[in-house]
């Protein structure tokens, strides 16, 4: 029998087979490596966790099911994916520790509650509403009257009952939409309360540092919708990008930053409704 076993292995056919399995697998690996590097940057750059641009690229591209791309992004934001980042502001993270302790809880806690939602809407539904979101995001921060005035002065620290607010509401939206805490938050410290750029880019990349999705990690394990093979190679990528981004983010100019972040969000929510649009139309 195994003999029978060693000659069937080595048939041309079965091989030519096994061959072309590790190609794929190799070239999705790759793949995602790509864009784990590059939206690792970009987050590192502008101080958000870059979710909405790896969950749509996994469903957009990979034909990865909206569900799975975002527990496996969600799932992926469980490890310390933001620490290089962090080390480049120190002193902005110092000063900020007890509102990020308090977004953690709040983040951590409330996130359960939004997975939840995710799979009561349903998944055709949670892509409409997700692309909505981005361009909701994408709108604010190209329309002038969102920006207080330069010539009002720049807060350093959120107010600690204002970051449980804050916390829990981005926790609920992040866990139905599977996005982190950073690309909701960065848009409510820069023009809901006039935070300083770096200030505000350190306290939500410290925030992404602990598993600050681990209550809608619960709810998406239950279900199912994780891929470890995604979370993996997303993770070690994103984690070494995310440094040098959040270096050159540093130097950045905020104006441009907000254009460039906004017609992404925005580019990403026309091609999410023109798919939906073909698939059901």
């Amino acid at each position: 029998m195994a003999i029978e076993k060693i000659f069937f292995l080595l048939k041309p056919k079965y091989l030519a087979n096994l061959l072309h399995n590790l190609f794929l697998n190799m070239t999705t690996i790759f793949v995602y490596m790509l864009i784990g590097l590059a939206v690792g940057y970009v987050g590192g750059y502008a101080g958000i966790g870059g979710a909405p641009f790896l969950i749509a690229f996994l469903v957009l591209v990979m034909g990865v099911s909206q569900y799975t791309a975002q527990g496996s992004v969600l799932t992926m934001m469980l490890g310390p994916m933001s620490l290089l980042g962090i080390m480049t502001m120190k002193d902005e993270v110092k000063t900020q520790w007890k509102s990020i302790v308090t977004g953690v809880l709040a983040y951590a806690v409330f996130s359960y509650f939004g997975a939840e939602m995710a799979f009561r809407f349903g998944e055709l539904s949670v892509k409409k509403y997700f692309a909505l979101l981005l361009i909701l995001i994408g709108v604010v921060q190209l329309v002038p009257r969102f920006s207080k005035p330069d010539h009002i002065a720049k807060i350093e620290k959120i107010p600690v009952w204002w970051m449980f607010l804050i916390g829990s509401l981005t926790g609920i939206v992040g866990g139905l939409f599977g996005i982190g805490a950073g690309v909701l938050m960065v848009p409510i410290f820069l023009m809901g309360f006039n935070m300083k750029k770096n200030h505000a880019r350190a306290l939500t990349l410290a925030i992404l540092l602990p598993p600050v999705s681990l209550g809608a990690f619960i709810k998406y394990q239950n279900e199912g919708a994780i891929d470890w093979t995604i979370v993996i190679t997303l993770f070690v990528s994103y984690f070494v990008a995310n440094y040098y981004g959040a270096q050159r983010g540093s130097r950045a100019n905020l104006q441009t930053f907000k254009r460039m972040y906004a017609i992404l969000l925005i580019g990403i929510a026309t091609v999410y409704w023109l798919q939906i649009y073909f698939q059901h139309s």
